[in-house]
């Protein structure tokens, strides 16, 4: 990851430098990936999240029940781990682990749905987030307060989040909603505006290869935000 870019418009608070890892704009995908497209395999070995997005879900543990299907434990007790660690990369500095079942996290039903994602769009309008952040925001993860994606959760999935060689799209094209949750409306024009730049840069190194096999992206096809939440 580059230490030489630090993103300053977002709202992410815990963060003194909020620094962007050289794959937010290096990793590509093929074309006709969507997020759209997810089947959840990212939540196979549970999900990490901050100790207060453990205590709303705890909170509103009579929203998530009825959405359970027989194959998962209703109890509240059992759906996150005991122990708990520091990590600064979360706004209180703590975080905790979803537990696990036979369909990998506590949450997942049989056929492979969150239902806490279900249960949140069932909520009144204001109600806000019950969903925990990193969970909405994957791929597109902070590590080490460095923004960056992970790209081996899901590698084979290219109808996703699989990364493809030399595909025409960037994190930027597949997840702009999620980047627009994560940081903002001006945090997102930040960014696009350093991916440009990065563009720029990597260009003008190309230009100076004998070979000229250097792959650049194209224009960033970023969709229009959407209201609906995703898996």
């Amino acid at each position: 990851m580059s230490s030489a870019r630090v993103l300053r418009n977002h709202p992410l608070k815990q963060f003194a430098e909020l620094m962007v890892g050289d794959d937010v704009f290096n990793t590509r995908y093929k074309k006709g990936c969507s997020m759209y497209n997810c089947r959840g395999r990212c939540c196979a070995d549970g999900v990490d999240l901050d100790i207060v997005e453990r205590d709303r879900i705890l909170e509103h543990a009579h929203l998530i029940q009825p959405h359970m299907d027989e194959t998962q434990d209703r109890n509240p007790q059992k759906w996150f781990q005991e122990k708990t660690h520091r990590d600064a990369d979360f706004p209180s500095g703590k975080c905790t682990t979803t537990a696990l079942s036979e369909n990998g996290c506590v949450f997942l039903n049989k056929d492979g749905y969150c239902v806490v994602h279900i249960s949140e769009s069932h909520v009144p309008k204001g109600f806000g987030y019950l969903k925990p952040f990193f969970c909405r925001a994957f791929p597109v993860c902070i590590l080490n307060s460095t923004l960056c994606v992970d790209d081996e959760q899901c590698p084979d999935e290219h109808k996703y989040c699989g990364p493809l060689k030399n595909g025409p799209l960037t994190i930027l094209d597949i997840c702009a909603p999620e980047l627009e949750f994560m940081l903002g409306a001006a945090g997102l024009a930040e960014l696009r505006t350093m991916a440009r730049e990065h563009a720029e840069t990597t260009s003008d190194q190309s230009s100076n290869l004998d070979d000229g096999d250097l792959h650049i992206g194209g224009a960033f096809a970023i969709e229009q935000m959407t209201e609906t939440p995703r898996e």
